[in-house]
Formats: C-alpha cells, structure tokens, sequence
C-alpha cells in the first residue's frame, strides 16, 4: 500500500514506473490511497491515517 499524502495516485505510479523507487516497482501488487494531508499525515488527519493503516495490516493478515 503506497499512501500519497502530498502527491497524487497518479504521479506515484508513474515515479514508480519510471524507476524511481526499484524496491516498489518489483512489487506484485500496490493499491495506492489518496490522503491529502501534507507532509505529515499522523498530525493532520491521524483517524483517516489509522483506519488506512488498519486496513493495510488486515490485508497482511489476510494473506
């Protein structure tokens, strides 16, 4: 899960794509979250930060 927090889905895919971050590009699977918050989520919108963080770690669970 990539949470894009001060840039959009779209441009993390394609920082992604055009090599940008290797370790995500070699991923099998990202679903990306739109969390306009700024820099630092955990401050500025620390509910919808926890729910996006439970959801990722119930899908760890999960396979």
């Amino acid at each position: 899960m990539v949470v894009c927090p001060e840039f959009t889905p779209a441009q993390a895919e394609e920082w992604i794509a055009a090599g940008e971050s290797p370790e995500l590009a070699r991923a099998t699977h990202l679903e990306y979250v739109d969390l306009d918050s700024g820099q630092w989520p955990m401050a500025t919108r620390p509910r919808e930060l926890a729910r996006v963080l439970a959801k990722a770690g119930q899908m760890n669970l999960g396979s």
